[in-house]
């Protein structure tokens, strides 16, 4: 009896798991009208004909936004920089993610976003953007920090999706990704 409970929980587990995991794939990206670090304003719809990795990060985080920003770089190295391809970074932190931090963010990282424009990193209104987080289930916590510069960090739900060139979510991935199965995904959809 309590092994077919055991394999019965194990089952849900598994099932809960794949929901999860497949919760996106396939669904409409949600659209959004944000301001990019230049200026310039910025749509799904605009994107569309693109392949967008999107993910959520703001400009000074310390830890696992940069981790990202690099393996997505190395990433496009790898795919030798697509011109399909495009690097959306949407900011969960829009009251101190200004156009300088934004471009100067890039700037850290060795992304020359003024001349490469596939790299983005939006923002805009607390409204705006809180619609986004809970279409995606982008959950974020300010967590007071004294070392840091900033006196905070923001722990929030790690999180890649890959949308295709007609605005369709075609994977979904924590930052545990590997690169052979991001540079995969993409180039199923490319």
């Amino acid at each position: 009896m309590r092994s077919a409970i055991k394999t019965a929980l194990a089952v849900i587990v598994v099932a809960a798991a794949l929901v999860y995991y497949f919760h996106f794939q396939g669904q409409r990206a949600s659209d959004f009208s944000l301001k990019n670090w230049d200026g310039r304003v910025v749509t799904m719809n605009d994107l569309r004909g693109s392949i967008v990795a999107l993910t959520f990060s703001y400009s000074n985080c310390s830890a696992r936004c940069p981790v990202v920003t690099v393996r997505l770089s190395s990433l496009d190295a790898l795919m030798k920089a697509p011109e399909d391809v495009v690097y959306l970074h949407v900011s969960i932190d829009p009251e101190m993610d200004t156009p300088e931090s934004m471009k100067k963010y890039f700037g850290l990282y060795k992304l020359d976003a003024v001349k490469d424009r596939r790299w983005l990193f939006v923002s805009g209104g607390r409204d705006e953007l809180s619609k986004l987080w809970n279409f995606y289930g982008i959950k974020i916590e300010k967590v007071e920090e004294k070392a840091l510069p900033e006196g905070y960090y923001l722990d929030y739900t790690p999180k890649l999706l890959i949308i295709d060139k007609k605005g369709m979510i075609r994977h979904e991935a924590d930052f545990f990704f590997t690169d052979e199965d991001i540079v995969r995904k993409i180039g199923e959809i490319a």
